[in-house]
Order: structure tokens, then C-alpha cells, then sequence
């Protein structure tokens, strides 16, 4: 005999359940997958905006510096053209006045050789007028002494030195104008001749008379006894060079120093050559060079 099962129980929930529930909590985790990329892709815009602002300023900035830069450079470059204008300028006028200049010293040359030339030939003229003419030094200043009394110490001079002399042979005779010591006496004769007869008469007398020189007293004055010194009457020019080739011979032990037709030489010692002094270029050199 078949059997008869009692069917299971079913259980049943108290209420329905919600199925609107699961749906919702579908939507919910699909809104929120959603959301997320939605999200990130705004950060990352954001993101980039501000990047390409900072790049967009920085651009800016380094296209100031550049425009900055770029005008520094400019005013570089017209410095560097003024400055080469003006190099320029300086360069054709230095050739311009390095020209002259060198004109100017050919121009000078031939000025002082002329010059020199003119002064050569006033210094021969003033030499000529004064070839037949003495001076005569240490001779004391008489009271309202005149022309007279200078012509009879010049007639004594020569008595004393044994050459006569006539009133006929002097054209003229006075003293100097110095402003120190004895006025030296001129004497100018009548020719050269008679000038350098007396001049060696009075060198040979003084070296007959070592210890008698001629001076004042073989003159009857009566004032000190002192040498007299003639000799040549020399130019202004010549009576400097004498001046200082005296001093150069007492420095460099020259034995001589004397004058001869209104010429100064020099000589280092017996035997050796005279040298002639015509200008005082010639003391330099024979100051470089002593032993010459």
C-alpha cells in the first residue's frame, strides 16, 4: 500500500521582502564607480591649467629677461659702434697730426740749422770788429779819468813791453761797462798787425819775467801794485765758451786753454793736437770724451 508523505513546510518571511534594495545598492556602486574617473580626471585638468600657467608665466618672464637682454645687447652694440666711430676719428687725425708734427720737426731742423748759419756769420762779424782790439784788466780806476790818460797807460804798456806806440796807432780806447770789479780797458788799434805784435810781446816779456810780470807799478801809479793781465778782446759768445772750457780743463786735467783770433782752444798736454771750441756743443763732447 503506498505511503502518504506529509509535503515539507515552507517557511515564509513575516513581510515581502524589498526588491527595490538590490537595484538601489546596484546603482549606488555603479554611481560611485562612476564618480571616481569623473573626479580624477578633474584634478588632473586642474593639474594641468595650473601647469600651463606657470609655464605660460614663465615664458613671459623669460621673454622680459630676453627683451631686457636683447636691448642691453642693443645699446652694447651702438657703444661698440660710437666707440669704433670714434677710434676711427682718432685714427685719421692722429695721421693727420703725426704728418704735421713730422713736418713741423723737418721744418724746425732747417729753421736752426739757418739759424745756427746767422749766428755763425754775426759771430764772425762781431770777430772781425774786434781782430785789431786788446783788453787789458786790473788796471785801476782814476778819478775823472779820460781818454787821454787810458791812451799813456797804453804808450807805458808798451815801453814796458818795448814796442812803441803812437797816438796815431790807436783809432780808439775806453772801459767797459761791468757792473763788479775793475773796469777792463779796450784798446783798438789801428791794425791787426800792430794788436798781435803787442799781445806777443807782452807773453814773451812775461815768460822772460817769471817773477816780474808786468803790472801796475811799471805804470807809475801809485796805487797797489798788481798784475795786469791782455789779452784778446773776445765776442759775448766766445767770452762764455772761454768761460766754460776753462772750468771743463780744470775738471778734466787739460793743461791748456787759450785764444787765438777770437777762437778758444783746448789741449790735454804738451805735444798733444789743440782742440778748436766753436760752440758749446763742442764742450759736450769733448766732455763724453776727455781723452780726445
Amino acid at each position: 500500500m503506498p505511503l502518504k508523505r506529509t509535503p515539507p513546510s515552507i517557511h515564509l518571511s513575516e513581510s515581502e521582502p524589498n526588491q527595490s534594495s538590490a537595484p538601489d545598492t546596484e546603482n549606488e556602486s555603479s554611481n560611485n564607480m562612476n564618480s571616481r574617473p569623473r573626479a580624477r580626471k578633474r584634478q588632473h585638468g586642474d593639474e594641468l591649467t595650473t601647469f600651463m600657467v606657470e609655464i605660460r608665466g614663465s615664458m613671459e618672464t623669460l621673454k622680459t629677461q630676453q627683451d631686457i637682454l636683447q636691448d642691453s645687447v642693443n645699446d652694447i652694440q651702438k657703444q661698440n659702434n660710437d666707440i669704433r666711430e670714434s677710434m676711427e676719428f682718432i685714427s685719421r687725425h692722429y695721421e693727420e697730426i703725426k704728418d704735421r708734427l713730422t713736418r713741423m720737426e723737418s721744418e724746425r731742423k732747417v729753421h736752426l740749422a739757418y739759424i745756427q748759419s746767422l749766428e755763425t756769420k754775426v759771430e764772425t762779424l762781431a770777430r772781425v770788429q774786434k781782430q785789431a782790439t786788446v783788453e787789458i784788466r786790473n788796471i785801476p780806476v782814476k778819478k775823472g779819468e779820460s781818454k787821454t790818460d787810458l791812451l799813456n797807460i797804453v804808450k807805458k804798456i808798451g815801453d814796458a813791453v818795448s814796442v812803441k806806440v803812437e797816438e796815431n796807432h790807436i783809432r780808439d780806447v775806453f772801459r767797459m761797462n761791468t757792473k763788479k770789479g775793475d773796469r777792463p780797458v779796450l784798446v783798438d788799434f789801428s791794425t791787426v798787425i800792430l794788436r798781435d805784435k803787442i799781445l806777443a810781446s807782452v807773453k814773451d816779456y812775461n815768460r822772460k819775467n817769471k817773477e816780474n810780470k808786468l803790472h801796475t807799478g811799471q805804470l807809475e801809479m801809485v796805487s797797489q801794485v798788481q798784475p795786469i793781465f791782455i789779452g784778446e778782446s773776445l765776442t759775448q759768445a766766445a767770452r762764455r765758451i772761454c768761460f766754460l772750457a776753462r772750468e771743463l780743463g780744470k775738471k778734466n786735467g787739460y793743461a791748456y786753454c787759450w785764444t787765438a783770433h777770437g777762437r778758444v782752444f783746448l789741449r790735454k798736454k804738451e805735444g798733444s793736437p789743440a782742440r778748436l771750441i766753436s760752440r758749446e756743443t763742442d764742450l759736450d763732447h769733448q766732455q763724453s770724451n776727455p781723452d780726445i
